[in-house]
């Protein structure tokens, strides 16, 4: 898979992350958005996207996807 396509296929999880926790009411910070984003990858089948899940924290402010806690009050703009 192209590097263009991994980056699309990222940033559309990466939405997918956001849309859920705004249809939950949710606050929308990075510590969220990352959580979520464990939690898709956790439960995808896809190697794939698995690893789209993973390159989406790696865009995050502040985010280290190898650590679940909370980093710092970053809101995602």
């Amino acid at each position: 898979m192209s590097t263009n396509h991994d980056d699309k296929l990222a940033n559309i999880l990466m939405g997918e992350a956001i849309m859920a926790l705004l249809e939950q009411g949710s606050p929308v910070y990075a510590e969220q958005v990352k959580a979520k984003l464990l939690a898709m990858a956790a439960s995808e089948r896809s190697a794939i996207r698995k690893q789209a899940c993973l390159r989406a924290i790696d865009e995050l402010p502040g985010a280290d996807p190898r650590n679940a806690a909370p980093e710092s009050d970053s809101t995602v703009h």
